[in-house]
């Protein structure tokens, strides 16, 4: 199982950069019922942990975000975003991965 931690980065909100991961497809392709459901499970995973700054992931659903990470094409290349998929491409199982606290802009 792995952990992928949910850190907004300026601009970039992570949870909407993963959930674009997986509902999209690249550009002129199609995709399979099969591929639909697979990707469902993540969805579904992310939205078990709605009000978490993470969501875990068995082994095999990993490995699915991950293919998807890799191939996905992206339109910008800014340091924010790459940090959003940093934290996926090295997730670890929950009992390594250090527990966020959220912090409020008083600002």
């Amino acid at each position: 199982m792995k952990r992928i931690v949910l850190r907004d980065r300026g601009t970039f909100k992570a949870r909407n950069v993963v959930t674009e991961i997986i509902e999209l497809t690249s550009p002129g392709t199609g995709i399979t019922f099969k591929e639909i459901r697979e990707r469902n499970r993540l969805l579904d995973a992310l939205d078990e942990h709605k009000a978490q700054n993470y969501f875990d992931l068995e082994d095999a659903d990993y490995e699915l975000l991950l293919r998807l990470l890799n191939v996905f094409q992206f339109n910008t290349a800014k340091r924010e975003l790459r940090q959003i998929l940093d934290d996926i491409a090295n997730a670890k199982s929950p009992e390594e991965t250090p527990t966020l606290k959220i912090v409020e802009d008083t600002g």
